[in-house]
This record gives C-alpha cells, structure tokens and sequence, in this order.
C-alpha cells in the first residue's frame, strides 16, 4: 500500500448530513460535509480518549463532534469547541488531528493520503466523457474484491485473460491471435493498444450481432495511473460503438480491495438499457474476482525468480516498474509488518500536509512507518527477447 497518492473514499451520493466512516490503507477515516456542501476527510479518533468521530454528528460550527465527550473537530482537524471546559476555554495546541484533501469527481470522492504540498502530487486521472452527458451513458459498479490492490490493478491491464476468465469476450482456441500493438508509460501511469477476436455479445445486448460479426478485431486499450490506483479500459466494438470502464481501485487494507466503478457507452444510451449495462459490469469483476482471491501470492512478488513471465506480459511488467520505482526510490511504501507487534495497543495514522507544514507541532498519533527507500534497481526493461520483469 502506497501514501502520497489520490484514492477514493466513497461514492458523493453515500455522504449527505451525516459523518461516514471509511478505511483506506489499513486506516480508520471520517467523512462529513460542511455547510457549504465540501466533504471534509479526518482521521476518525478523537486523541482525547480515542472515540470514534464516525459515530458522531456534524455542528453549528461546521465541526464533526465526538460522540463519547463532544469534542468538536474542524475540517483542518483542529479542535475548536471543548464541552467540559466550556465557551471561549483555550484549546491545547496538541488537541488536532490529520486532515486531509479532498475533491469530488466522477461521483466519487478522492482523498489525499499523504503530506506532499499540493504542486507536487499527481493528478486525479481524466476521465472527460463522464462530463459528456450528452455522447455518453454512465452507470455505477461497486465490487469489493479479496485480493491486494496491486493484483487487482494487474488483473485490469491483463489483455490476456480474457479468452480464459471471461467467456463473453473472448475464445481460447483465439488467445495466440490477440496481440499488443504498442505500450506507453510516463511516470506514474501506462497505456497498451491491442487488438482481442472476441465472440458476439449475448444477452440484451445481443442486438450487437448485426454491427459486429463473430470474431471480428476489437480494438481494446487498457490504462493504469498510480493515483487511485485507476484502471481504464476503453473498448472500440466497432467504429462507432465504443464503451469504457473506469474503476477507482482502494486498497482498504493490504488484502482487500474495493473498486469504485464508472462504465460509459455511446450507444443505446436509454436509460432502459442500463440494467443491461450493470449487470454486465459485475459479471466480469466477478469473474476475475473469483481468480483474483485464489492467486499466490495474493500480493505481487518481490523477486523476479518466484514468477516466468514472457513477451505478452510487457504491460503488467510496466506497472510493476511504476510501482517499485515509487517504493524503492520514493518510499512511498507502508510499512505493515513494523505495525504488527502494536495492533490493538497503539492507533497510527496517515500523514498529512499540516504535519510537513508544521513540523514543531507535538501530535499526539504515530504517523503509520514506511519501508525505507533504496537504490538498486530490480526491474529490466521487458522485450519480445528478454523474460519480463516482475
């Protein structure tokens, strides 16, 4: 599990007059909306005697309070009303917790789990046609899968699974057909173009069969992007028909995953259709989340000598590259395991920007430890005549 990075919280619809809790890597979280509608995100402990704010109410204040001795939380995470010592009382300067930024996008509400200053944080992928109401049709898909985040978004970008895992996409006897055309990848994200030899749809949108003949070329273009953990898979069925799915993917704690997703199409855009689109939608993640939870290890490996890999694998090796470069070189990695011995005993939380900001601050949390940094290089560039990287 990464710091540093944008992930989403939950859906905005899921946030309305009351404080919700969320857990993001390994965390406890509160959410609550302000007077002016913006969603606020602090850690959900209260440092007076570890209540949890989630359970509590938002105030006149636009604070979140404590539900155990009314302590009032501002959206900075600083306390701004102690009811046993009463108004206009000074408020100890250790009396705050982490807040953390927030933006509402996609439906979604994306948090920043970190404390680098806003000019150097990645940006919140694109995603232009969920605001082009008027080309495109959205519908909504939560799955929450047994599996670590860096599985789940390797399964999303993983072109060849599909002629085995998914029926409706693909053939088997079809798999040495389906090729990779070309790779990108930038600092923090990865495209591939590829062309799949999928069999006609089926169901309600068997109406497919007369604009795509049976295993017809089509032309599929997975992403990733390190923040949200987001994978992106656009679908060209022909040359006019096209879909996407969009999924925001939360690591909730190291093995579990829950996946915040949007699926775009640009035809039968009717609302009639969207049970249709839906149902489809969970078929495939839960298909893939059925090999997901069973894969060994559930994390990615650490070394190149546990996996063989080969020249269709250069995507899902590019994702590996990203991911280790941000915790070799960046370390950007959490520490779990140094958290073990402290379980039940010792509450830790995320950094925040206003601890970088305000380093004489005493806090009274633990910032959660993170696996040192180091030099050495453990990715090879893959090529058709080199085994890929892990």
């Amino acid at each position: 599990m990464l710091t540093n990075l944008w992930y989403v919280a939950e859906w905005s619809k899921a946030v309305k007059d009351k404080p919700v809790r969320v857990k993001l890597l390994g965390q406890n979280f509160v959410l609550f909306r302000d007077k002016s509608g913006k969603v606020n995100c602090l850690s959900d402990v209260c440092i007076h005697r570890g209540g949890s704010l989630s359970k509590g109410w938002t105030t006149k204040r636009d604070c979140v309070a404590c539900p155990y001795h009314g302590w009032e939380f501002d959206a900075e995470g600083k306390v701004q009303f102690i009811p046993s010592r009463g108004e206009g009382a000074p408020i100890p300067e250790r009396a705050r917790i982490d807040a953390y930024p927030t933006e509402e996008r996609y439906g979604m509400i994306w948090v920043f789990m970190g404390d680098l200053p806003e000019e150097e944080r990645y940006p919140i992928p694109e995603f232009p046609e969920y605001e082009d109401k008027a080309n495109w049709r959205a519908v909504e898909v939560e799955y929450n899968w047994k599996g670590s985040v860096d599985r789940v978004v390797e399964n999303g970008i993983d072109i060849a699974h599909t002629s085995f895992v998914h029926p409706g996409f693909g053939y088997q006897e079809m798999a040495d057909k389906n090729q990779i055309l070309k790779v990108d990848r930038g600092e923090y994200w990865g495209s591939s173009d590829n062309v799949l030899y999928p069999p006609q749809l089926q169901g309600n949108l068997g109406l497919m069969k007369f604009f795509r003949r049976d295993k017809e070329a089509t032309y599929v273009t997975p992403s990733f992007y390190l923040p949200g953990h987001c994978v992106r898979l656009h679908i060209k069925v022909n040359s006019w028909m096209q879909m996407i799915i969009f999924d925001a993917n939360t690591p909730v704690d190291e093995n579990t995953t829950r996946s915040f997703a949007v699926q775009v199409r640009n035809f039968f855009k009717l609302p009639i259709f969207d049970g249709g689109a839906v149902k489809r939608t969970r078929k495939v993640f839960g298909e893939d989340g059925d090999i997901v939870a069973d894969l060994s290890p559930n994390y990615l490996p650490e070394s190149l000598e546990h996996e063989v890999s080969v020249e269709q694998d250069k995507f899902m090796s590019a994702w590996r590259m990203i991911r280790r470069k941000h915790i070799e070189e960046k370390g950007w990695k959490i520490d779990s395991k140094a958290m073990k011995p402290f379980e039940g005993e010792k509450v830790f939380t995320i950094p925040s920007p206003a601890r970088r900001t305000n380093p004489h601050f005493k806090w009274a949390l633990d910032t959660v430890p993170l696996v040192a940094p180091t030099r050495r290089s453990a990715v090879v560039e893959v090529t058709s005549e080199s085994e890929p990287a892990c």
